[in-house]
């Protein structure tokens, strides 16, 4: 879809399907952009995006604003996600999960910035954010398009490689850290912004028959025993994954992503290779055990095979890169995060990879033709998945059978 605008009056010239078709709230964030940005004339080009299941919570667009400015030409690329209504679906509530982004973009990533700066932090060990628009809101956010600086996504039903999977770990750190370093420098800031972040899912009845759903799916993959214990476990996954998603007072919190799996992690390549991930997608940012963004990341994208080969490896990553990470800010990672309490959580939240993976398995391998979650309700979602998917729930009950936690 092409539109084109004369930005000295901001009047629409294409009277076909373009920019006219955008809600009235993008159109009008857009015409400030275009001014504030100081075009004298522009096109818009708009394409809206189809992540081949990989979204449920929005509208996502390209928006590619061209045109002529007093210093020359001049091309601006954004971002844009509007807010969707869920007609049936109480588990998360739409409105919060907008808020809490808008304020991840428009606040929270101000004070990255600032004291990465003050700790100079160097380029290639910070924690980067997209940079965010003004004008994005409670209902809009507007990035700029980090596609058209090469950053993609992964095929979200592919396993992801080691490398891959360092360079999130490590982000992840860094995020989790920035976090230790708030509450030490800005404790103020961390008790009444980062501390009251509560927990995004209302854990209601039409989630438990989408959990029994899920749980009974994968036990009817097994015969005898295994199977068995697998519908006996079907009460405790639906009373822990709550206990564990809650819990702010019992373990060491810190803001936590709480949605961090492939489709939010923009990576770029060179020469075929990963080079640098972007964390992106903050609408379930929540104050609490910051080990389930790392267990969810690893079990949700490999199969046991990696594990096997490189799952503690990736664990002693993330906390050595924490580590070194806090000591920029002149922080002992001993003083706010003690290896020996890490590998305690750790051991006793390992189930927690299982419950997480299981839970949210209809959408990290949703049908490539989406999900409307504005019309469905979570029970009504499908639970049928192809061979190589069931090898990876195979795969991940045959680890926790083999360590004890069923």
């Amino acid at each position: 879809m092409q539109s084109t605008i004369n930005c000295c009056s901001c009047t629409e010239t294409d009277k076909g399907k373009g920019f006219q078709d955008l809600s009235p709230s993008i159109q009008n964030s857009v015409k400030k952009i275009i001014t504030s940005e100081a075009y004298r004339l522009c096109n818009v080009e708009i394409k809206e995006l189809n992540t081949g299941g990989g979204n449920f919570l929005a509208e996502l667009y390209e928006i590619c604003i061209k045109g002529e400015t007093a210093e020359g030409e001049k091309e601006i690329n954004l971002f844009v996600k509007q807010k969707i209504v869920l007609e049936n679906i109480k588990f998360v509530c739409i409105d919060k999960a907008y808020v809490k982004e808008e304020f991840a973009y428009n606040k929270l990533s101000k004070v990255f910035t600032l004291i990465q700066d003050e700790a100079n932090v160097p380029p290639n060990q910070r924690f980067n954010m997209p940079k965010s628009y003004e004008e994005t809101d409670d209902s809009t956010i507007i990035l700029e398009n980090l596609n058209k600086k090469g950053f993609t996504t992964y095929d979200r039903m592919k396993l992801i490689s080691l490398k891959y999977a360092e360079l999130g770990v490590k982000e992840l750190a860094r995020f989790h850290g920035l976090s230790f370093v708030i509450e030490q420098k800005m404790p103020e800031y961390f008790e009444r912004k980062i501390k009251s972040l509560e927990h995004s899912f209302n854990y209601d009845d039409d989630w438990k028959v989408m959990m029994k759903n899920i749980v009974m799916y994968i036990a009817n993959l097994y015969d005898g025993e295994i199977k068995t214990k697998i519908q006996k476990a079907l009460p405790v996954f639906i009373e822990k994954f709550p206990k564990y998603n809650n819990d702010q007072t019992s373990i060491k919190c810190t803001l936590s992503h709480g949605d961090f799996r492939l489709n939010n992690v923009l990576v770029r390549e060179e020469n075929g290779q990963p080079v640098e991930v972007v964390l992106v997608d903050y609408q379930l940012i929540d104050f609490g055990c910051p080990i389930r963004d790392l267990l969810f990341f690893i079990f949700s994208s490999t199969d046991q095979d990696f594990r096997r080969l490189h799952l503690n490896y990736l664990k002693e990553l993330y906390f050595d890169t924490l580590s070194e990470f806090l000591k920029y800010f002149k922080i002992d990672v001993e003083d706010v995060y003690p290896k020996k309490y890490f590998d305690k959580i750790y051991s006793e939240w390992l189930d927690f990879g299982l419950l997480v993976t299981v839970y949210s398995a209809v959408f990290l391998f949703a049908p490539e033709t989406g999900l409307d979650l504005r019309v469905l309700t979570l029970s009504e979602i499908p639970t049928e998945f192809d061979e190589e998917v069931d090898n990876r729930f195979r795969g991940l009950i045959d680890d926790f059978l083999e360590w004890g936690y069923l």
